[in-house]
Protein backbone atom coordinates (compact mmCIF):
# COMPACT_ATOMS: atom_id res chain seq x y z
CA UNK A 1 0.00 0.00 0.00
CA UNK A 2 1.44 3.25 -0.98
CA UNK A 3 1.47 5.74 1.46
CA UNK A 4 1.54 9.84 0.50
CA UNK A 5 4.05 11.80 2.82
CA UNK A 6 4.60 15.51 3.01
CA UNK A 7 8.16 16.12 4.01
CA UNK A 8 10.55 18.89 3.84
CA UNK A 9 13.69 19.72 3.01
CA UNK A 10 16.14 22.79 2.60
CA UNK A 11 12.96 24.85 2.39
CA UNK A 12 10.61 22.43 -0.50
CA UNK A 13 8.18 20.52 0.28
CA UNK A 14 7.43 17.71 -1.61
CA UNK A 15 4.95 14.68 -1.36
CA UNK A 16 6.47 11.23 -1.83
CA UNK A 17 4.46 7.98 -2.45
CA UNK A 18 6.16 5.07 -0.66
CA UNK A 19 5.72 1.52 0.65
CA UNK A 20 7.38 2.71 3.75
CA UNK A 21 5.64 4.17 6.95
CA UNK A 22 5.07 7.43 6.89
CA UNK A 23 7.28 7.84 10.11
CA UNK A 24 10.07 6.33 8.52
CA UNK A 25 9.80 8.63 5.56
CA UNK A 26 9.32 11.55 7.74
CA UNK A 27 12.73 10.59 9.83
CA UNK A 28 14.96 10.07 6.72
CA UNK A 29 13.55 13.45 5.40
CA UNK A 30 14.61 14.95 8.76
CA UNK A 31 17.79 13.15 8.55
CA UNK A 32 18.59 14.35 5.41
CA UNK A 33 17.40 18.39 5.91
CA UNK A 34 19.60 18.66 8.88
CA UNK A 35 22.42 17.24 6.90
CA UNK A 36 22.05 19.34 3.44
CA UNK A 37 21.42 22.15 5.73
CA UNK A 38 24.75 21.39 7.86
CA UNK A 39 26.58 21.10 4.14
CA UNK A 40 24.86 24.56 2.87
CA UNK A 41 26.01 26.26 6.65
CA UNK A 42 29.78 25.48 5.89
CA UNK A 43 29.83 26.53 2.09
CA UNK A 44 28.06 29.42 1.43
CA UNK A 45 28.92 28.64 -2.37
CA UNK A 46 27.15 25.24 -2.43
CA UNK A 47 23.90 25.38 -4.27
CA UNK A 48 20.99 23.32 -3.32
CA UNK A 49 22.06 20.93 -6.55
CA UNK A 50 25.35 20.54 -5.28
CA UNK A 51 24.46 19.75 -1.96
CA UNK A 52 22.00 17.30 -3.23
CA UNK A 53 24.27 15.31 -5.17
CA UNK A 54 27.09 15.61 -2.54
CA UNK A 55 24.57 13.83 -0.11
CA UNK A 56 23.38 11.16 -3.28
CA UNK A 57 27.54 10.42 -3.40
CA UNK A 58 27.54 9.90 0.24
CA UNK A 59 24.43 7.86 0.38
CA UNK A 60 25.66 5.75 -2.46
CA UNK A 61 29.15 5.32 -0.80
CA UNK A 62 27.07 4.55 2.42
CA UNK A 63 24.93 1.80 0.32
CA UNK A 64 28.09 -0.22 -1.38
CA UNK A 65 29.91 0.03 1.75
CA UNK A 66 26.94 -1.77 3.65
CA UNK A 67 26.68 -4.26 0.48
CA UNK A 68 30.60 -4.82 0.84
CA UNK A 69 29.94 -5.56 4.39
CA UNK A 70 26.54 -7.71 4.20
CA UNK A 71 28.62 -10.24 1.30
CA UNK A 72 32.02 -10.04 3.60
CA UNK A 73 29.39 -11.85 6.62
CA UNK A 74 27.45 -13.96 3.83
CA UNK A 75 31.04 -15.34 3.00
CA UNK A 76 32.34 -15.91 6.58
CA UNK A 77 28.66 -17.37 7.61
CA UNK A 78 29.27 -19.63 4.82
CA UNK A 79 32.80 -20.24 6.30
CA UNK A 80 31.21 -21.08 9.35
CA UNK A 81 28.80 -23.43 8.36
CA UNK A 82 31.31 -25.57 6.40
CA UNK A 83 33.11 -25.51 9.51
CA UNK A 84 30.77 -26.65 12.03
CA UNK A 85 29.83 -29.39 9.27
CA UNK A 86 33.49 -30.81 9.27
CA UNK A 87 33.11 -30.38 13.17
CA UNK A 88 30.20 -32.60 13.43
CA UNK A 89 31.08 -35.05 11.06
CA UNK A 90 34.56 -35.62 12.92
CA UNK A 91 31.88 -35.85 16.25
CA UNK A 92 29.83 -39.00 14.71
CA UNK A 93 33.11 -40.70 13.77
CA UNK A 94 35.01 -40.17 17.22
CA UNK A 95 31.53 -41.11 18.89
CA UNK A 96 31.47 -44.33 16.65
CA UNK A 97 35.39 -45.05 17.46
CA UNK A 98 34.26 -44.47 21.57
CA UNK A 99 31.26 -46.76 21.19
CA UNK A 100 33.37 -49.19 19.51
CA UNK A 101 36.47 -48.89 22.21
CA UNK A 102 33.72 -49.22 24.78
CA UNK A 103 32.58 -52.65 23.62
CA UNK A 104 36.26 -53.66 23.27
CA UNK A 105 36.38 -52.73 27.33
CA UNK A 106 33.47 -55.12 28.01
CA UNK A 107 35.12 -58.27 26.10
CA UNK A 108 38.00 -57.79 27.38
CA UNK A 109 36.56 -56.87 31.19
CA UNK A 110 34.36 -60.20 30.34
CA UNK A 111 37.95 -62.10 29.43
CA UNK A 112 39.43 -60.80 32.11
CA UNK A 113 36.90 -62.28 34.46
CA UNK A 114 36.57 -65.39 32.89
CA UNK A 115 40.11 -66.08 33.57
CA UNK A 116 40.19 -65.36 37.54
Amino acid sequence: MENKVKVRIIGREYTLGTDNSPEYTQNLAEELDEKMNAMLAEASGLSGIDVAILCALDAMDEAHKAAANADNIRLQLGDYLAAAGRAQSSSEVYKKEIASLKKRIEELQDRLSQRT
